[in-house]
């Protein structure tokens, strides 16, 4: 009888020490989040430092500026706009297996800066952004493929500015939101269809309903974060950006 106790205890501790080992190991939510942080090259922090730290002293530097297509307030803007991007993508909230993730609204600085400066320069700004992107985490399939996953598709962004001249600034940048939204969920989907198409197999779906599922499953999510800040603080922030625009 003894024996048996004993024998029971002696299991339970070694199934109680085998939980432990498997909870020290796995890794929290915070970690997994911030994983990206740990992975990001120095050269690449040393980038965005410089694109913000140097965007927000040009900025507040020039007290003027003529009009000109891209003003140096737009440059210094733009950079800061790319940086704060940046970095938010770092964060994330939830990542798939095959690309994509939710970040804590990674792409609003861009859209901000769109919806204040117009889809034009916000087109050429979101390209090289994700140029940016690939350059910092590629996936290379194609050259086609690296041109539509992210050049193009960050560029979409710029749609955020088809409604700056609403007189509810709030609406009009959360109505901006929801189409580069679209926009790039429609860069991924063709994306998905074009160039991974073997995805969908054994699935049961065609590749256009799993493109379709796979990247709404994290757009959707990134889409109702920024509409929500859109709502919450957008028309301060396009104000503020106004005033020194």
């Amino acid at each position: 009888m003894f024996q048996l106790i004993a024998k029971a205890l002696a299991d339970e501790a070694t199934a109680t020490d085998a939980a432990a080992e498997v909870a020290e190991t796995t890794p929290s939510w915070f970690q997994t989040a911030f994983k990206k942080f740990a992975s990001f090259p120095l050269w690449a922090w040393i980038l965005v430092a410089v694109l913000l730290v140097g965007g927000f002293i040009a900025y507040k530097a020039i007290k003027g500026s003529k009009k000109t297509v891209w003003s140096t307030k737009m440059i210094s803007m733009g950079a800061i706009c790319m940086a704060l991007s940046c970095v938010l993508s770092l964060i994330r909230l939830w990542s798939m297996p095959q690309g994509g993730s939710v970040t804590p609204a990674s792409m609003m600085p861009m859209m901000l800066f769109a919806y204040v400066y117009g889809v034009g320069p916000g087109l050429a700004l979101g390209a090289v952004y994700g140029v940016l992107q690939y350059i910092l985490g590629p996936w290379f399939v194609s050259v086609p493929q690296v041109l539509l996953d992210y050049p193009i598709a960050f560029a979409m962004t710029a749609l955020a500015g088809l409604f700056r001249n609403m007189k509810d600034e709030r609406v009009g940048l959360s109505l901006g939101v929801i189409v580069a939204c679209i926009g790039r969920f429609v860069a991924a989907v063709a994306s998905g269809v074009i160039f991974f198409a073997e995805y969908a197999e054994g699935t049961g779906m065609s590749p256009m309903v799993y493109s379709i599922s796979y990247n709404g499953s994290y757009m959707l999510w990134e889409c109702i974060i920024c509409v929500v800040l859109s709502v919450l603080v957008g028309g301060r922030l396009v104000r503020e950006l106004k005033k020194n625009a």
